[in-house]
């Protein structure tokens, strides 16, 4: 679980606590739910996103990476899209509770942005880290 208390900086405050899950595009299959569920908190400043598994680190996504924020659809799944400023899209999904307190969360961190800047090599690399891991499991969904 992680730990507000060890990564949070001067100013920020904890708007939500979820067990998130992303979506995946198959060939084969189609739309699908990845089977590492994500121990995700979100703050006004960023988003945090941890394994379960200690094994992986947790990925850090300041708002001002996240271009925007929709309630979408993909396939028969209700989620939240992130469109990144890398221009990939995140799509998550809650395993349980409700997916308005999760967009309302994300909304929220968008507006206003923050006043603390991260590192922001260390942020790219966080999200790169991120969309690798996901595409080696994957394929990108036809256009």
């Amino acid at each position: 679980m992680i730990r507000e208390e060890d990564i949070f900086v001067q100013g920020e405050r904890r708007l939500g606590r979820y067990t998130v899950v992303i979506l995946q595009y198959h060939e084969a299959s189609g739309w699908m739910p990845s089977v590492m569920q994500l121990n995700t908190l979100i703050s006004n400043y960023r988003i945090v996103l941890a394994p379960f598994k200690r094994k992986y680190a947790p990925a850090t996504l300041p708002s001002h990476y996240i271009r925007s924020v929709e309630l979408t659809k993909q396939g028969n799944y209700n989620c939240v899209g992130l469109t990144l400023i890398t221009g990939d899209v995140l799509y998550l999904m809650l395993g349980t509770g409700n997916l308005l307190d999760l967009y309302d969360d994300l909304r929220v961190m968008k507006t206003p942005p923050p006043k603390y800047k991260f590192d922001e090599n260390v942020a790219k690399r966080d999200i790169q880290r991120l969309i690798d891991y996901l595409k080696r499991k994957d394929t990108s969904p036809p256009v």
